[in-house]
């Protein structure tokens, strides 16, 4: 009898071993599954991230690629002033760049005269001059003298581009036939970066000014002429 409880202590010890170290064995198992996935979720979080910045990339891409097309070039050609259809062509691609929202007016507008340099000084009493181009779907029919006397408390210089745009070929037809006239009134759209550049149509014309220099706070367009030069 001795021998046969010696023999089922050992056997039931041995189960017990062998019970402990199938337990060993799961929780290892489970262990190693647990790590495993874990590193499955790492692996799928970094490809998601991965995933992320290619989508931003393409974005990215797309939104210059889009506005690439948008932005319209300039490329003004006037055999009798190169120096000014260059300057002119630099000028609105600045503009343009610096205000994207630019592009669509361009793409709206029937024509367009841009002088790419206007200087303004005085003391007590101002004046202004400057020269551009008449742009009519395209194509340069012409250049324009822009002439602006003012009277009135002022002081120091300016130096500033003036585009104006032409809702319609009645518009421009006004401003070749010289009968086109701005008001002591008349304003214009100051173009400064980090701003909008919204549109209004007056009287078939809308106007925008770029400061280049100079400590004069605006430039009023009002009561400026203009002299327009057939191509």
């Amino acid at each position: 009898m001795f021998f046969v409880a010696v023999f089922v202590s050992a056997a039931m010890i041995g189960c017990k071993e062998t019970k402990k170290g199938m337990e060993n064995d799961i929780d290892n198992a489970v262990e190693v599954a647990g790590e495993a996935a874990d590193e499955v979720v790492d692996a799928t979080e970094a490809a998601g991230e991965v995933v992320d910045q290619v989508v931003d990339s393409v974005a990215v891409i797309a939104k210059d690629v889009n506005a690439a097309v948008a932005a319209p070039v300039f490329n003004a050609s006037f055999p009798k002033d190169a120096t000014l259809a260059s300057e002119v062509n630099s000028g609105l691609q600045t503009m343009v760049n610096e205000h994207p929202a630019m592009a669509k007016h361009f793409k709206s507008a029937y024509a367009y005269a841009y002088f790419p340099k206007i200087t303004k000084g005085g003391l007590g009493v101002g004046g202004a001059g400057g020269k551009g181009l008449v742009v009519e779907q395209g194509s340069v029919i012409g250049s324009s003298s822009l002439m602006q006397a003012t009277i009135g408390l002022q002081a120091g210089g300016q130096t500033y581009s003036e585009l104006i745009l032409f809702e319609n070929k009645a518009a421009l037809d006004r401003f070749t036939n010289e009968k086109f006239k701005l008001s002591a009134g008349a304003s214009a759209v100051a173009l400064k970066k980090g701003t909008g550049a919204e549109m209004a149509y007056q009287d078939g014309v809308s106007i925008f000014t770029r400061a280049i220099g100079g400590v004069m706070a605006e430039a009023s367009v009002g009561t400026q002429k203009f002299k327009f030069h057939a191509k």
